[in-house]
C-alpha cells in the first residue's frame, strides 16, 4: 500500500507538472504571437490557462491526499498525537473530514456537469458542463486517495517498529 501511495504521488505530480508546462507554453506562445503583425495571438489562451491551472491543482490534491501531506491543525496533532492511539484518532478524524469535503466536491461537480449546458465563449466546441467534469473526477480520485492514506496510516506500525 505504501508503494501505491508513493506511485500515486509521483504520477499526479508528473501530470500536474505537464499541465503547468502546457499552460506556460500557451501563454508564452501567445505573447510571442501578439508581437507578430497580422496574427495577434490566440483568442482562447486565457480560458485554456485557467482550465489547465484548475486541472493541475485538483490533480495535485490527489497526490497530497494520498501522502497525507495536507494541512493539519498542529495544536490537535500536538495534544492528541502524543500516543499511538491518539495519532490514529487524529488521522481518522482528519481523513473523515477530508473524505466528506471531497464527497461534497464530487456531488457539487456532478450537479454542475449535468446542469451547465451553455457554450464557453472563446472555446465554442465545449460546454461548461464538459469543463466542469474535473470536479467529480478529481473528487472521486481524492476520496480514493484519502481512503488509501487512511488505510496506510491505520496499518502502519508504531514508531520504533519496523514497517515495510
Amino acid at each position: 500500500m505504501k508503494k501505491l501511495q508513493t506511485t500515486l504521488d509521483k504520477i499526479t505530480t508528473l501530470i500536474s507538472a505537464i499541465l503547468c508546462a502546457a499552460m506556460m507554453v500557451i501563454l508564452f506562445a501567445n505573447v510571442v504571437l501578439r508581437l507578430i503583425p497580422g496574427i495577434g495571438g490566440f483568442k482562447w489562451y486565457m480560458e485554456s490557462s485557467q482550465y489547465l491551472n484548475v486541472w493541475s491543482m485538483l490533480i495535485t490534491c490527489i497526490g497530497i491526499n494520498a501522502m497525507g501531506t495536507n494541512l493539519r491543525v498542529e495544536v490537535v496533532d500536538s495534544i492528541l498525537g502524543k500516543t499511538p492511539l491518539g495519532k490514529k484518532i487524529v488521522v481518522i478524524i482528519r481523513d473523515v473530514f477530508i473524505i466528506l469535503f471531497y464527497v461534497m466536491v464530487t456531488y457539487g461537480g456532478y450537479q454542475l456537469c449535468t446542469r451547465a449546458k451553455q457554450a464557453v465563449s472563446t472555446m465554442p466546441q465545449f460546454t461548461m458542463g464538459q469543463v466542469y467534469t474535473i470536479f467529480p473526477i478529481a473528487g472521486v480520485l481524492c476520496i480514493l486517495s484519502a481512503v488509501l492514506n487512511l488505510i496506510v496510516e491505520l496499518t502502519a506500525k508504531p514508531e520504533g517498529g519496523k514497517s515495510k
